[in-house]
C-alpha cells in the first residue's frame, strides 16, 4: 500500500503540476519484489494541497479536477496498480448520511460515484475499492459501510469491495 505517497496533497501539489517521485518508487519496488500494489487514496477529505484545500469551486470546477486528478493517477499506473481505494473514509463516524468534505460540498453525494467511475475508466481492469477505518467497532458502522456499497452496487458503480483499516 502506498501510505502517503499517492494521497492527493504529495501527488498533485499544485494545480497544473503533479509530483510521482514517491508514488514511483513504490510501485517500481513492488514490481521489483513480485508484490501487488495498493494504490491509497484517490479522494480523501484530507491531505488535500493548499490550492485545493481552501477553494471555492463550482460543481463543474470541481468535477473536472477529480475527474482530471483520477485519470492522471490511475492513468499513469495503469497495469500496474492492481487495486485502488477509490474513496476513503466518506461516513462519519456516527450518524446517518456522509461525511462533511469539500467532495460533498463541492459536488454532492455523486461525488462518490463519479470517483469510481473516472478511476473504472482510467483503468478497467484494477479493482476498485471503498475504504474505511473501525468499520468493526461498531456494528452501526459497519452497517453503514455495507448499505453505501450495496447502494452504489445497485446503481451500477464499479466498485468491487471493501478496504478495512484496524
Amino acid at each position: 500500500v502506498a501510505e502517503n505517497a499517492m494521497k492527493f496533497g504529495p501527488i498533485h501539489p499544485e494545480p497544473d503540476r503533479y509530483d510521482f517521485t514517491g508514488a514511483d518508487a513504490v510501485v517500481e519496488a513492488g514490481e521489483a519484489n513480485g508484490q501487488l500494489v495498493r494504490g491509497h487514496t484517490l479522494v480523501w477529505h484530507q491531505q488535500l494541497p493548499a490550492w485545493l484545500a481552501g477553494a471555492d469551486l463550482t460543481r463543474d470546477e470541481a468535477i473536472a479536477i477529480l475527474r482530471d486528478h483520477i485519470t492522471t493517477v490511475v492513468g499513469r499506473y495503469r497495469g500496474r496498480v492492481a487495486q485502488w481505494d477509490v474513496v476513503n473514509e466518506a461516513l462519519p463516524d456516527a450518524g446517518a448520511g456522509l461525511r462533511d468534505t469539500p467532495w460533498l460540498r463541492w459536488i454532492g453525494p455523486d461525488y462518490l460515484d463519479l470517483a469510481f467511475q473516472f478511476a473504472h475508466e482510467a483503468d478497467p481492469d484494477a479493482l476498485l475499492f471503498y475504504n474505511d477505518y473501525d468499520p468493526a467497532n461498531t456494528g452501526e458502522k459497519s452497517d453503514r459501510i455495507l448499505g453505501l456499497v450495496a447502494a452504489m452496487q445497485a446503481r451500477g458503480v464499479p466498485i468491487h469491495g471493501v478496504g478495512m483499516q484496524f
